[in-house]
């Protein structure tokens, strides 16, 4: 090999590549057919290629055919290895089976994480040319020797050895009963035969050996008389650069403390290097800090940087940061991409299979069916209207939470109600929902028991294929990207692969998700958005380090639970310590990659402080120490808090005006033509929410309830106590006689009785709705108890579930409610109402702040000498707030007043605003509308 002293660490190695290709291959210009350049990453190809052109034009050349740019596994891909190759998923599979036979070793962990565990082991192991003893003492001697004679976990290293060994050896065994190897087995044969097959110039740039196969490869590469490398600096070395030695001096270990190394380089440079050219940022959170990139990327490309690099290992952030540059039509080109199970073709995917295992959930089948991916096309508004009506008609209205055939039931009933010229939309509701369960046939078929994987993936392929979601996916490139590895799994699958359950297919197509990227088609952008192992050989006008925190840089190592690092080092894997060299190489690089290079970071996530990485801190306590100075920016800082910084897309010409308090007035139009207690209640605890809910009927849809709720608990309790009083068609009762001490008893065996049947429905569907009736099994004896006193006393249940009315109370207002319990006494009627939750507060009642009370006493024609709650929940069933004649009637007369005034304003036009009274708006359903969030600030000013 014919290699060029290593470069300093702020030249710019794909230049000088491509200066050497072009002067030493001059006399071929412009055929560079032959020639052959090794890149550590696919995403270097495109920059050499434009240096390269450029070059040649230089020289008089338009054009270049030729030089082939590969990387190293694509350009060993193809030398044959000699022997059948299993595909990853393939060996997966033949480990989980290995496992499968070796259960009694580990109990019930989970197959699949093991499984993942030993195939990075064992890769490494083949990489590393490591081979296990062939016997298992032997082994276990090794590993002695790594963690020490006098461990005190001898017990488990006895158990990790055996299971390491036990599992190697079936897993050779098992691919030599095959005659197949794996990727790396094949990797090492490819490298070895790739050093007899070298037949043109071959150029190497930036490689740094992964392992031991590797780094022997390139050393018997480097006396073939061929082979071209151009290398870099990786140690500190001489530099005439003050910045570059900064750099080192700051961070490689030294004999000289911190502070004596800093003031001495001090007192030779006056003038920090690093001034103008490195900046820390260290923001206040993780949207500041995405909005500290973002803002960086938008001035360097301002200030005329043709080419900007965000280079982050915190995905998390990346994507944030990709959101708002796109937000800002900055176009970003994502080395990494992101897994292909947050794409909304997984989301499409994974709502399908949720739809086939739970028997159509109907949060999950509406979200699959209002995807982009089911009904495309000229006919997609029309399918569209159909799943709104499905939704509205059928789930809503029946409150039904999954099952097809419910749907279909309540749909039947629907057809019975509705006009005939509705028939043809309910038509095809009903040929969707006959749709939907043609497509899950084949999955329904086979997901019962274990299967062939090949087979499930068969079922799955057919199921996407009925449901359109196959076509859809192929035309998406997410979608393309993710029936690409559904395609590599079927492939995997042997004839004699055992078959999987039904969860075990799941977690291995979402561990595939998972596991495997999507990268979007992006090309020609000025930003590029990656991580730092993407980053070799890089070279732009400014680069972005963002995530510069301890978690990141150096990051954590990843974890396994197989031998720590003295056993690592014992058996000759890399360790943790030669992982993070690395990865400072790497980032020593990158601080003269650029003429402008930012850091940022968190001080804090979740109100917790978040360790910097030690390499920043470094940086910044060494240039603190020589010219006590911050390496901040303050201006940065302040553009990052500064509102108007922000990318703001809108189609008006001008900002809005900051939003106040609402204060809408009412059209006659819309003037509530009756009126309830609740409406009235709303009135008077915000006069914005009776507009918004009353007038305008924005009140929420009904949610589904698979489970009982605490305002079902009360409509069946109110039922119950209508049947035990009055009678109910279907149920037992009315009780029909005044209860005494002789017939308590009897009382409440009738009531429990009656709540047995009216909770019947309930426990039949869900057997933790038992928990319901227990409770309000367990008040009938209280409330028996409390109905005793209260005909002592000499009142009578009169009648139950009252419904009243007063027409035109004022021209176009009618009044409506409807009463619990209407008792007769002896001084006149009394209002019983049932509390199950909370109940108005005594004050709140007597000051006429809760007006339910007074209200039903405006309703009724009766002479009401009495009104109170009866709380049904805690440990005494009693009654609250308790209004007699002479307080009752003044109140009714009151509020009868306040209504007739307010109503009559309100048509006048007054405004109906927004109290923002926080007990209120903390229960709101109209807070969406209301918007108080965002006049926060004028409400605290108030």
């Amino acid at each position: 090999m014919d290699a060029l002293p290593p470069l300093s660490t702020a030249a710019d190695p794909l230049a000088a590549l491509a200066d050497r290709i072009l002067a030493e291959q001059a006399g071929q210009l412009p055929l560079l057919a032959g020639v052959t350049v090794l890149l550590p990453a696919q995403e270097t190809a495109p920059r050499l290629r434009r240096l390269l052109l450029a070059g040649a034009a230089a020289r008089g050349h338009r054009a270049l055919l030729g030089p082939r740019l590969l990387t190293l596994g694509d350009w060993l891909a193809g030398f044959a290895p000699g022997h059948s190759v299993i595909s990853d998923y393939g060996r997966e599979l033949l480990l989980v089976e290995a496992l499968r036979d070796q259960r009694q070793m580990f109990g019930h962990g989970n197959l699949w994480s093991l499984a993942d565990s030993l195939l990075d082991l064992f890769d490494e192991l083949t990489l590393n040319r490591i081979g296990l003893p062939p016997t298992l003492e032997e082994f276990r001697r090794r590993l002695v020797a790594g963690y020490g004679p006098d461990s005190h976990a001898l017990g488990a290293l006895a158990l990790e050895a055996r299971v390491v060994h036990t599992l190697w050896q079936a897993w050779h065994q098992q691919m030599e009963a095959r005659g197949v190897i794996d990727r790396p087995a094949a990797t090492l044969l490819r490298l070895a035969a790739s050093l007899e097959h070298i037949d043109g110039p071959l150029y190497l740039a930036g490689f740094r050996p992964a392992n031991r196969a590797e780094a022997e490869w390139l050393a018997a590469l480097r006396q073939h008389p061929a082979v071209r490398a151009v290398e870099q600096q990786t140690e500190p070395a001489k530099t005439d650069s003050p910045y570059a030695a900064f750099l080192n001096q700051a961070l490689w270990p030294q004999a000289h403390p911190l502070a004596e190394r800093a003031h001495a380089f001090a007192a030779a440079h006056p003038v920090s290097p690093a001034a103008g050219r490195l900046v820390i940022h260290a923001a206040d959170g993780a949207e500041q800090e995405a909005r500290a990139v973002e803002l960086q990327v938008r001035l360097r490309l301002l200030d005329g940087c043709d080419s900007v690099a965000v280079i982050t290992e915190n995905r998390r952030l990346a994507r944030r940061v990709r959101a708002l540059l796109e937000r800002a039509e900055v176009a970003v080109q994502d080395a990494a991409g992101w897994a292909l199970s947050t794409t909304s073709a997984a989301a499409a995917l994974e709502r399908w299979l949720q739809c086939v295992e739970e028997d159509f959930p109907y949060q999950a089948m509406l979200d699959l069916l209002k995807s982009p991916f089911v009904f495309t096309g000229a006919e997609r508004a029309t399918r569209l209207n159909d799943v709104y009506r499905l939704e509205q008609g059928v789930v809503l209205q029946g409150n039904i939470g999954r099952s097809l055939a419910r749907y279909r039931q309540q749909l039947r009933e629907r057809q019975l109600l509705l006009p005939a010229e509705m028939a043809p939309e309910l038509e095809r509701i009903a040929a969707l929902l006959d749709h939907l369960e043609y497509a899950a046939t084949p999955l329904r078929l086979l997901s019962a028991y274990p299967q062939r994987p090949d087979r499930l993936l068969a079922a799955l392929d057919e199921s996407l294929r009925r449901l359109g979601l196959a076509a859809s996916f192929a035309a998406d490139a997410a979608g393309a990207r993710l029936l690409q590895e559904l395609a590599a799994m079927a492939a995997a699958v042997e004839q004699d692969t055992p078959p999987l359950a039904w969860s075990e297919f799941r977690a291995w197509l979402s561990r595939t998700l998972e596991r495997y990227n999507f990268r979007p088609p992006v090309s020609g952008s000025r930003v590029q958005l990656m991580g730092l192992e993407q980053s070799r050989l890089g070279h732009w006008d400014a680069i972005i380090i963002a995530g510069a925190e301890r978690e990141y840089l150096p990051g954590a190592p990843t974890p396994s639970p197989f031998f720590n690092e003295a056993v690592r080092r014992e058996l000759g894997l890399p360790t943790a310590e030669e992982r993070c060299h690395e990865r400072l190489l790497q980032f020593r690089r990158l601080l003269e990659a650029a003429p402008h290079v930012t850091l940022t970071l968190r001080r804090q996530q979740d109100g917790e402080d978040v360790l910097p990485s030690p390499w920043v801190e470094a940086l910044r306590a060494f240039h603190h120490l020589a010219w006590n100075a911050a390496l901040s920016d303050p201006q940065l800082a302040a553009w990052t808090g500064d509102a108007q910084t922000e990318v703001f897309l809108c189609d008006t010409p001008a900002l809005p005006t900051p939003p106040g308090l609402a204060r809408p007035t009412l059209p006659a139009a819309l003037l509530p033509k009756t009126l309830s207690a609740s409406g009235y209640q709303q009135l008077i605890d915000c006069p914005y929410r009776f507009f918004a809910a009353r007038a305008l009927g924005l009140a929420p849809p009904e949610a589904i309830r698979e489970a009982l709720e605490k305002a079902d608990y009360g409509e069946r309790v109110h039922r119950a106590l209508q049947a035990f009083h009055h009678g109910l068609p279907g149920l037992p009762g009315p009780f029909g006689r005044v209860i005494t001490a002789a017939n308590r008893d009897e009382a409440e065996a009738l009531l429990r009785d009656i709540a047995e049947q009216v909770f019947a429905d309930d426990v039949a569907g869900n057997l933790l709705h038992r928990g319901w009736l227990l409770r309000w099994q367990a008040v009938i004896p209280r409330y028996i108890k409390w109905e005793l006193e209260r005909e002592q006393q000499g009142w009578r249940v009169h009648q139950a579930e009252l419904t009243l009315r007063r027409e035109d109370w004022l021209p176009g207002l009618t009044l409506k409610g409807r009463i619990d319990r209407l008792d007769r006494g002896p001084d006149g009627h009394g209002i019983v109402d049932y509390k199950t939750g909370t109940v108005p507060k005594d004050a709140e009642v007597h000051e006429g702040e809760a007006v339910q009370l007074p209200f039903y006493a405006l309703l009724s024609d009766e002479a009401i000498a009495q009104a109170e709650y009866v709380a049904l929940d805690g440990e005494n069933v009693s009654a609250r707030a308790t209004l007699s004649a002479a307080e009752l009637t003044a109140l009714r007369d009151a509020n009868a007043q306040r209504l007739r005034t307010l109503y009559e304003e309100i048509a006048a036009g007054r405004p109906l605003p927004a109290w923002g009274d926080s007990r209120t708006c903390r229960r709101c359903d109209m807070a969406g509308v209301c918007r108080r969030a965002a006049c926060d600030e004028e409400v605290t000013a108030q």
